[in-house]
């Protein structure tokens, strides 16, 4: 419970004055002894049990009506989940701002999102109750601690608006602790206001048990999660993947591939299909067609849009009509003549140079112009590493100079490839070293399991598995991990449980680990050939967009920093600030380079993580739940003093039943007073 004038308190003692009143009188009075009066005192004992109760009960009633009295003047706030706010002034209020996409999910009625309502509702609440001498907006957009004047100033300020990025729970929660160490904050209370989205929250990421640990280290830091986990009604998401500029004969064409999400569970469990109307546009010209949606969403597969001939690049979107989350229901994309595919491969066994040659030389579209190149370790310096997409590194790791061109190489977007030398050492890369090579049994080389549905293994178009099931690998080399904590992300491992191919975390571009060679000795990779060669073009494929002058990018901060000179193009209506670019979907060009900017696909398809894990990782820590939902109007702290003043009245109608037997009693005494009083004067007659 918390109070808006809780000065008042200081009254409570006032509570004895029912107590200090009855010691008083039982003084003002002297007693005198009279003979007379004897048996009725004989008479009082009789009854003085029940009368004490009776009396006692009296006094709690006074004492509980001055009570509720004061408490209704101090304005006390409440609700069922706020008994644990009341715990003293804290030195700072940290606010954790979930800013993702997803959190712009509307009640119809109200317009109100998820965003929007946490942010008026704890206004609200800080401006009640005492919120200390910094008040700290930490928002998922740019990760950072910002000083906050007011509750009210957070309903205005652009770091709190939507934006069309994702969250970092964990990340947020660091920042936290690292402001509350430097600034020694001593009490805080840390407000979280999120969706629970399982992206977000990484629930099972190794940073929590960090997190957990650090925290519980602070005294007096009490944590409070505003959840809200209403799924959305009739929401449909739609994103655009695989375009491409085509030219045939003496017609110009798009070819992209358009997919349609439903995330109602109703919508999903009926059988009953529907048409949604698509707008597309590109480069402001606009066209729109039908599309029938089934249980799960719909999708159109090359779907064709002719342009002029002279337009070599240029931008588009693709719109659904409004529903209950508007960021998601425009994705923005660009196209460009496509670049030539250049992959270099480093390696000393002309075989292994000629597989890997093979399987990148041909390209997967007949309008796709690929160059690969091998060459020894001693001509790396021949590498034009500004042309480059994809780098195949069949070598003992580097270090040095060459390590570091290499870390720059992937950083500015592009994919390296590591497969095993023959040679041992104990170089290391990417916190990744080569172990020992082994030759497993004949079960054990076959592939037990692989990430289907993302990255280089994930399958095809159709849905159909990639055959790594029928892969054999013969002989293979461990991949070893410097960090514990970090050992990169398999993507298929052998029937020993050991990984065939390893995905290491970066910023941009994309490094792998895969443990064994194309080569017959090796693996049945090249003599199989869909696996090899489906793993190296999509590495292929996804190296070369950073080569493209036109790309895709997911919002977040400095994802537009490789030019400085960016014009916003779409949309023109409600542009964001400079300082927000970025953050939000839209299109930007620099000169001959397009760049179109969306929220991540993890928006989209992310779950909702359950309560009771959330629950799990603040386990150990000061920590309440409050479960909201979106568009309610409900306060999160009322003010209850009316409940005090009709408590106050119950205490003094309680009272006031409790004092007339008494006075009954006070009646009897007196008429038996009167009567002995007679006879004694009749009989001195």
């Amino acid at each position: 419970m918390s109070f808006l004038n809780p000065l008042i308190l200081a009254a409570l003692p006032l509570m004895a004055l029912p107590i200090l009143i009855h010691l008083i009188n039982q003084h003002r009075h002297r007693t005198v002894q009279w003979a007379a009066m004897m048996f009725l005192v004989s008479a009082k004992r009789m009854h003085k049990g029940m009368a004490r109760l009776r009396y006692l009960l009296i006094m709690l009633m006074r004492m509980a009506a001055i009570g509720a009295m004061i408490f209704a003047f101090s304005r006390p706030l409440a609700s069922g989940w706020l008994s644990g706010v009341g715990m003293g002034k804290p030195d700072a209020t940290l606010i954790l701002l979930d800013r993702s996409a997803s959190m712009e999910t509307q009640d119809i009625q109200t317009g109100e999102s998820k965003r929007s309502t946490a942010l008026k509702k704890l206004a609200e609440l800080l401006e009640k109750r005492d919120y200390g001498s910094q008040l700290i907006l930490i928002d998922s957009a740019n990760g950072e601690a910002h000083s906050i004047e007011s509750p009210k100033a957070l309903i205005g300020l652009p770091i709190t608006e939507a934006t069309a990025t994702s969250a970092n729970i964990p990340g947020m929660l660091e920042t936290a602790l690292a402001y509350l160490k430097a600034n020694k904050s001593g009490r805080a209370d840390i407000w979280i206001c999120s969706d629970l989205n399982e992206n977000d929250w990484a629930p099972n990421s190794g940073r929590w048990a960090a997190i957990l640990e650090q925290f519980s280290q602070l005294k007096g830091v009490h944590h409070f999660l505003l959840s809200y986990t209403d799924q959305p009604s009739n929401n449909l998401s739609i994103r655009v993947a695989n375009v491409k500029r085509r030219q045939i004969g003496n017609r110009d064409e798009l070819i992209l591939d358009v997919l349609l999400r439903a995330e109602n569970q109703q919508a999903q469990t009926s059988n009953v299909a529907r048409r949604i109307p698509i707008e597309f546009e590109v480069n402001n010209v606009r066209s729109v067609i039908d599309v029938e949606l089934d249980a799960q969403g719909a999708s159109l597969q090359g779907h064709r849009i002719p342009i002029d001939s002279k337009l070599r690049s240029g931008w588009g979107s693709v719109a659904l009509p409004s529903d209950s989350n508007p960021l998601d229901n425009r994705f923005y994309f660009v196209f460009s003549e496509p670049p030539v595919r250049k992959a270099i491969i480093v390696t000393g066994d002309p075989k292994t140079g000629k597989a890997f040659h093979r399987g990148l030389g041909i390209p997967t579209e007949s309008h796709l112009q690929h160059s690969a190149r091998v060459i020894p370790l001693s001509r790396v310096v021949e590498i034009d590493w500004e042309s480059t997409g994809l780098l195949i590194w069949q070598a003992p790791l580097p270090s040095g100079l060459l390590a570091k061109q290499i870390e720059s190489f992937v950083n500015s977007g592009r994919v390296v490839m590591f497969f095993p030398p023959a040679q041992s050492g104990s170089e290391k890369l990417f916190n990744l070293s080569w172990g020992n090579w082994q030759k497993p049994k004949h079960e054990q080389g076959k592939v037990t399991w692989w990430r289907g549905n993302a990255d280089l293994l994930a399958h095809a178009g159709s849905g159909d598995p990639l055959p790594l099931n029928e892969l054999r690998t013969y002989r293979y080399r461990t991949i070893e991990s410097l960090k514990a904590k970090n050992p990169g992300t398999p993507l298929a491992r052998l029937g020993d449980d050991k990984p065939l191919l390893v995905r290491v975390a970066t910023d941009r571009g994309g490094v792998y680990f895969c443990s064994t060679l194309p080569t017959a000795q090796f693996s049945s990779l090249e003599r199989d050939g869909v696996v090899f060669y489906v793993m190296l073009q999509r590495a292929l494929a996804e190296a070369s967009r950073s080569l493209s002058p036109a790309s895709l990018h997911d919002a977040a901060p400095g994802v537009l920093a490789g030019h400085t000179q960016w014009k916003l193009v779409a949309p023109i209506e409600n542009a964001p600030s400079i300082s927000q670019r970025g953050l939000h979907a839209g299109v930007y060009q620099n000169e001959g380079y397009w760049a179109a900017v969306n929220r991540s696909l993890a928006e989209d398809h992310s779950e909702v993580t359950p309560v009771g894990t959330v629950d799990e990782l603040f386990d150990g820590l000061p920590y309440q739940r409050i479960d909201d939902s979106v568009g309610d109007t409900s306060s999160l702290a009322n003010e209850i003093w009316r409940i005090f003043l009709i408590a106050m009245v119950l205490a003094m109608i309680l009272e006031a039943a409790l004092c007339m037997p008494e006075k009954k009693v006070e009646q009897q005494r007196f008429s038996e007073f009167s009567m002995a009083s007679d006879n004694m004067k009749q009989e001195s007659l």
